[in-house]
């Protein structure tokens, strides 16, 4: 209904648009929900510890634009053709590329969220043990790996290979 009403020239614009620079839409939706629910948190988390100010929010913009370029590039790579057909190989390389950035974005949005629920007094969002530990590790040493051996494992008792007890 609405197309019926866009001039000619929107609906060929709209066209080209969604070809060649952006048509993800579902995609698109999932990812503003996330950021959206970080951004909110991070502004609640800025006001709870009393240091609100304009940088936060032109930060809000640069991981937008940054974003964008992302997902039209993912897009770029899933729409590419050559001579006008698309190329055998384009489906596998453009899922793997799209994936790729989708997933970074979502990672990187669901530890935000996380880092503005535990700064706001909460235990932040559930997730097993091990994941939350590397986290920690990361934040606290740059590694993901603790300096310590997991508990299960440093009680393990170490088996000798038969190569090892015969070498001299």
């Amino acid at each position: 209904m609405l197309s019926l009403l866009l001039p000619d020239a929107l609906r060929t614009a709209g066209g080209l648009f969604e070809k060649f620079v952006f048509n993800d839409w579902n995609a698109l939706a999932f990812l503003m929900v996330l950021f959206l629910i970080d951004t909110l948190l991070g502004m609640a988390r800025s006001f709870h510890q009393g240091r609100f100010h304009s940088r936060g929010m032109r930060q809000m913009f640069t991981k937008l634009r940054d974003y964008g370029v992302g997902i039209v590039v993912a897009h770029v790579f899933s729409a590419i053709e050559i001579d006008g057909s698309r190329v055998p190989w384009a489906d596998y390389m453009s899922l793997g590329i799209k994936f790729a950035i989708y997933l970074m974005i979502l990672i990187i949005e669901a530890k935000s969220i996380d880092e503005n629920l535990r700064g706001l007094g909460g235990q932040g969002l559930p997730l097993p043990k091990f994941l939350r530990k590397g986290m920690t590790d990361w934040e606290e040493t740059g590694s993901f790996r603790s300096k310590e051996p997991p508990a299960d494992l440093s009680t393990a008792t170490t088996v000798t290979s038969p190569i090892e007890e015969v070498t001299p």
